[in-house]
């Protein structure tokens, strides 16, 4: 009995289909590497593509010093901004605006409270800041003697020929009392006047759980600013009027280029 070997020979139809099949099972291999990369990346703080390291190189040139952290996106908070890095243990942020001039953050962790370490007067609660990225707020329990203080120094990093704006970012619990007393702002730069304002909390816009900046005040940075290493941006928020407080959230201290009127 003769053996009969039988072959197989695919059609062009059934060809391209085996081909179609195993690009769409290449590509979703390719996709979820990617995506593993990416999130390796985010978790170890990298990188993640040559643009985020280009502008990684920017801000270790512009920060000296510094040792440059992760980067974390700004949309929602500031418009056409690049992507901001952390530095000085992750509590400030330094970012590129749409005209590259240097802006700068101050978190709630490198502001000073009155009474900031005692739990009973304030507590220190992560909140989500931007794309799932949370950072520390300071949420103001009861207190009757307030301050709020803060500096950036460092200033060689600023723009020069730049005028900048500077202001605290907050928010009203709807709970809050005790505000009906103007609260005193000082506010110094190198290249300003010391500025002393009385500023008044409207808590009726404040209440709305939207993050509001109040403004504290602007200084120009000449086109060649002379800069000594103990210069700093200071300010001061103080009410100890004898009211008992309550339901202030600080977020941060931003420090942001504006165009001149």
């Amino acid at each position: 009995m003769t053996n009969l070997t039988i072959i197989f020979i695919p059609t062009y139809k059934y060809t391209c289909r085996w081909k179609r099949k195993l690009t769409t099972e290449k590509q979703k291999t390719m996709a979820e590497q990617n995506q593993r990369n990416k999130l390796l990346r985010a978790l170890l703080g990298g990188p993640s593509s040559s643009a985020d390291q280009e502008l990684l190189d920017t801000y270790k040139k512009i920060l000296q010093n510094y040792q440059p952290g992760r980067l974390i996106s700004l949309e929602g908070i500031e418009k056409d901004a690049k992507p901001a890095v952390f530095f000085d243990e992750d509590k400030k942020l330094l970012w590129l605006d749409g005209k590259n001039r240097r802006c700068f953050m101050v978190l709630a962790e490198g502001l000073k409270f009155s009474w900031g370490s005692s739990s009973d007067y304030w507590q220190y609660r992560k909140k989500e800041f931007s794309k799932g990225e949370e950072i520390t707020v300071a949420e103001l329990r009861r207190i009757c003697w307030f301050e709020v203080w803060g500096i950036m120094d460092n200033l060689r990093m600023l723009t020069p020929n730049t005028e900048y704006e500077v202001s605290l970012e907050l928010k009203m619990k709807k709970e809050a009392y005790g505000w009906q007393d103007p609260v005193q702002c000082y506010f110094v730069t190198p290249f300003s006047e010391l500025k002393i304002d009385p500023k008044n909390f409207d808590t009726a816009i404040l209440k709305d759980n939207q993050w509001q900046r109040m403004p504290l005040g602007n200084f120009t940075v000449p086109s060649n600013p002379t800069i000594d290493d103990d210069d700093m941006i200071i300010f001061l928020l103080r009410q100890n009027e004898g009211r008992w407080k309550s339901g202030l959230v600080v977020r941060s201290l931003i420090i942001r280029a504006v165009d001149k009127n």
